[in-house]
């Protein structure tokens, strides 16, 4: 039963202990959740009712995920190094990559193919319309790349290790590098907006920053010493909304560094992932097993700066 209060509804999917980790809301209006503990997705759709699809394998670990058609889903299992395509009737089509290789982020594109990292083998990889899986060197050694966002001409990811953002046209390329200054970088997460910009998050210096088309980067530092910013999804107003690690609030972040929070209701949890819908419903992923879903995130967000 959801637990609703005005333009806020928070829905029970999960237990604490199953790992929540990560969703995507696909066009038909379902949202997909990533289970980590329990080797799960689990479908909602709008009208409430839930369904859980078993990823199958022993070791099996749902990592990320990402919309591949109208009413499907890409997943990523880190622990058995496998993408996997998921529909309402559950899985329809996977593949292994290399042994090892540890997929993570992932992101589809609007011609059914996807591009996804690889964390432990400094790598990304490809999926194309038939199926055909391509992995590619990053060229960036210890990158450990993380997220990976594309506007459809090309690719960004992000490389915690390296202390850079990477960007790759069409993808099969070796990367350029966009780095900082400060040494103590560690983007984690990258999210483009519909105006071409990327947003990420830089827990390690409390920053969520932009990169523009012209390649100018702005950041925008948190007030609080203790706010580290872990995970990003920007907005059809070319601005972004951010997870807190350890805070139970989200935060957004507008083009002119104005920023703002909404606080969880009832210390329910802390957020773990977000995301948006196509039509700017702002879903949360908290730890606690619960969905929050907020209808009109722009007209709850209090002013912290």
């Amino acid at each position: 039963m959801p637990v609703s209060a005005p333009s806020l509804v928070i829905h029970r999917v999960a237990a604490p202990a199953d790992g929540l980790r990560d969703l995507e809301v696909t066009s038909d209006g379902a949202v997909w959740c990533a289970l980590a503990a329990t080797s799960v997705v689990v479908r909602m759709t709008p009208d409430g009712e839930q369904r859980r699809i078993a990823l199958g394998g022993e070791t099996a670990e749902a990592h990320s995920i990402a919309a591949a058609t109208h009413d499907s889903v890409w997943v990523t299992d880190r622990a058995s190094d496998r993408i996997l395509r998921l529909d309402s009737t559950g899985v329809v089509w996977s593949a292994t990559v290399t042994f090892g290789a540890a997929p993570a982020g992932i992101v589809g594109q609007h011609d059914g193919s996807a591009w996804f990292v690889e964390e432990r083998a400094d790598a990304v990889g490809h999926v194309d319309i038939l199926g055909r899986v391509t992995e590619f060197d990053t060229g960036v050694p210890r990158g450990e790349p993380a997220s990976i966002a594309s506007n459809g001409s090309s690719v960004w990811f992000a490389l915690p290790g390296a202390g850079a953002i990477a960007h790759a046209r069409g993808g099969d390329s070796l990367p350029s590098l966009v780095e900082f200054d400060d040494p103590s970088a560690a983007p984690t997460s990258v999210s483009i907006g519909d105006d071409g910009c990327l947003w990420f998050a830089d827990p390690a210096r409390r920053v969520v920053g932009r990169i523009g088309r012209s390649g100018a980067i702005t950041e925008f530092v948190l007030p609080e010493p203790s706010w580290r910013p872990m995970r990003v999804a920007s907005d059809a107003a070319d601005g972004c909304w951010f997870t807190i690690d350890g805070v139970g609030a989200i935060g957004h972040v507008d083009g002119e560094g104005r920023a703002a929070m909404i606080a969880v209701p009832g210390e329910r949890g802390t957020p773990v992932a977000i995301a948006l819908s196509a039509v700017g419903e702002l879903w949360v992923a908290l730890d606690s097993g619960d969905l929050l879903y907020i209808a009109d995130p722009g007209s709850l967000a209090a002013d912290i700066q």
